[in-house]
C-alpha cells in the first residue's frame, strides 16, 4: 500500500447522488526516469529465490520494506503487478496443474495421393469442414472416446495449428504414440458421440507436457514452424523438435526471477522524483 499512498486523489460520485469520495487514482503512471535509465549504475540486478516476496527483498536492499512497488515500476515484466511476480517452486507446480489439466490428444493428417499413390499433400485433420460452420470438427463439451482403448473424456479445446484435441475428465487411457519400444505405431480412432466426427491419434500427451510450439532443431530463437506431420511446410519432421508447456511455463517464470532493482544508493532519489512526476 505504500506505492499508492504517492498517487494523487480524484474526487469521485459512484451514485451520482452527490456524495463526494476521495479515491486514489490508480490509472495514473509514468515510466521509469530517463535519467535513471540511463545511468547503468543506478541500477543493479537481483536474483528472486525461491518464494521470496517483493517487501522481503525490498528490506534486504534498503533495509525498509516499502519499496517494493520500484520493483513492479522498473521491469516491463512484472508491469501487471502481483500476479507476473515469479512463482515458489510449490506455486508453479500447482499453477501448471490447474491451467494444463487434462490431455492433449494429437491427430494424424488428412494424407491426399495421386493416382500414383504418391503423397501429394497433407492436410489438418480438425480443420475438416461441417456444413453451415468453419469451426472445424468436433463439439466443444462433447465426450469424446478411443475406439481401441475405449477410454472417454470431454472435449474443452481444440487448437488447430497444433492439431490437438484438449480433454478432461478422462477415464482410461487413450492410444497415442507413434515410436513405441515394439517399433508399431499405437495409434487408434477418436470418435465424437455428439458430432460422430472422428480422427486418428498420432500421440497422448499429459497436456502440461503436450507441444506448446514446433521449432526446427538448434534454432535459438525458436521460431515457429507448423508441424510437417500434420500440414505440409517444406520442413522434414525430422528437422523439428517441440517445448512442452511447462517447459514454457517454467522458462517464463525463470526469466520473471532476473529482475532489475534499483541501487540502494539511488532509491531515495529515486523514489522522491517518481513522486514528483506522478503528482505533476
Amino acid at each position: 500500500m505504500a506505492f499508492f499512498r504517492q498517487f494523487p486523489k480524484v474526487e469521485y460520485d459512484f451514485n451520482r447522488e452527490g456524495v463526494i469520495n476521495n479515491m486514489v487514482d490508480i490509472y495514473r503512471s509514468v515510466r521509469p526516469l530517463q535519467n535513471f535509465v540511463d545511468d547503468t549504475a543506478a541500477y543493479i540486478y537481483y536474483e528472486v529465490r525461491n518464494g521470496e516476496r517483493p517487501d522481503i527483498i525490498s528490506n534486504k536492499l534498503y533495509g525498509n520494506q516499502n519499496f517494493y512497488w520500484t520493483f513492479f515500476v522498473v521491469n516491463e515484466t512484472l508491469h501487471d503487478g502481483l500476479q507476473t511476480w515469479p512463482m515458489s517452486q510449490e506455486d508453479l507446480f500447482t499453477y501448471i496443474e490447474r491451467e494444463y489439466e487434462g490431455y492433449a490428444i494429437t491427430t494424424n493428417p488428412v494424407i491426399r495421393r495421386d493416382s500414383d499413390g504418391l503423397i501429394t499433400a497433407f492436410e489438418n485433420s480438425l480443420a475438416g469442414s461441417v456444413p453451415g460452420t468453419t469451426t472445424g470438427k468436433f463439439q466443444l463439451g462433447e465426450t469424446i472416446r478411443g475406439g481401441t482403448s475405449n477410454a472417454t473424456g470431454t472435449l474443452v479445446k481444440k487448437d488447430l495449428d497444433l492439431n490437438q484435441l484438449v480433454v478432461q475428465n478422462v477415464t482410461g487411457a487413450f492410444l497415442g504414440d507413434p515410436t513405441p519400444p515394439s517399433g508399431n505405431n499405437i495409434t487408434e480412432r477418436i470418435t465424437g458421440l455428439t458430432s460422430g466426427d472422428f480422427v486418428d491419434s498420432y500421440q497422448a500427451y499429459k497436456y502440461a507436457e503436450a507441444p506448446h510450439h514446433w521449432f526446427v532443431i538448434g534454432d535459438k530463437e525458436e521460431k515457429v514452424v507448423t508441424n510437417s506431420a500434420y500440414i505440409s511446410t517444406g520442413v522434414s519432421q525430422n528437422d523439428i523438435t517441440f517445448k512442452s508447456n511447462r517447459a514454457v511455463v517454467e522458462e517464463i517464470n525463470d526469466e520473471r526471477s532476473r529482475i532489475r532493482v534499483i541501487a540502494p544508493s539511488y532509491i531515495e532519489q529515486f523514489a522522491d522524483q517518481f513522486e514528483t512526476l506522478l503528482n505533476a
